[in-house]
């Protein structure tokens, strides 16, 4: 870690655990991807909070607690401070508890994707939002390896397909929840791949789109929404799902990618 003289605790702290995350996360292990959700997941709470006493206001609340990130959320967009990279950043957070809370060891690409996201936003934001560069706090080893990870254009495919294909070894080894949030997660780069050159909008809006397009039907368009309802109970509920609805969502899920438009 470098030059954090004169930083807050707060952002030090952040910096601080998202090195750690970054550590885990290259140390390329069920254990080292587990750590990475967490300390991740942390950091940007904290690089939130950041923010928001950066605008001037307390982040502890009435009874002395400091706020949760869901609020850091609705003061910063109160400040209309855009944070496009939400929706997918609150899908970490309940991917994180779904890891810490049930024991499940997230699967290396699904831990990828949202390691990525995650990544991408810090660098972002921390840029845009604070006049700071992250490569003058996180190793170069580091940067150099994350840099590296969005998939190259010609092997976007396979990278769908490969996350397909995990989703399967899940389902079979009964990580359900897992299994349902890989498979939409190679959907998710599917779609965002043919609107890549577009402003950042929710996943929903941009199906939506190739639905208005004329590019998938009605039909595709109801199939869509309930697998994204399935996926959410997924990743959002404590009770989890059954091997029949993962079942069918995983069903779902292939049949969408095999029809996206090329």
């Amino acid at each position: 870690m470098y030059n954090v003289k004169g930083m807050s605790p707060i952002l030090r702290h952040a910096l601080e655990s998202f090195e750690h995350g970054v550590f885990h996360y290259l140390d390329d292990t069920e254990i080292g991807r587990k750590f990475a959700l967490l300390h991740i997941d942390h950091s940007i709470e904290l690089i939130l909070k950041e923010k928001v006493a950066r605008l001037g206001q307390s982040i502890f609340k009435k009874d002395g607690k400091t706020i949760g990130v869901y609020d850091a959320y609705t003061i910063l967009e109160n400040h209309s401070i855009s944070i496009p990279e939400k929706p997918r950043l609150e899908d970490l957070h309940d991917f994180r508890n779904i890891v810490q809370h049930k024991g499940l060891t997230p699967d290396e690409h699904t831990t990828e994707f949202y390691i990525t996201v995650a990544y991408n936003f810090v660098k972002r934001f921390l840029h845009d939002e604070m006049g700071i560069e992250l490569d003058t706090y996180l190793p170069r080893p580091y940067i150099r390896a994350m840099e590296g990870l969005e998939p190259e254009e010609g092997k976007l495919a396979d990278e769908v397909k490969r996350r397909l294909l995990d989703s399967e070894q899940l389902f079979s080894s009964g990580a359900y929840e897992m299994a349902v949030i890989s498979a939409f997660t190679g959907l998710e780069i599917a779609i965002r791949n043919k609107f890549k050159d577009s402003k950042p909008s929710p996943l929903v809006n941009l199906f939506r789109q190739l639905v208005d397009e004329g590019k998938v039907d009605e039909n595709v368009w109801a199939r869509f929404k309930h697998v994204t309802q399935l996926r959410n109970k997924a990743a959002h509920t404590g009770g989890g799902i059954s091997r029949e609805q993962a079942r069918e969502a995983l069903n779902d899920l292939n049949g969408i990618v095999d029809i996206l438009p090329s």
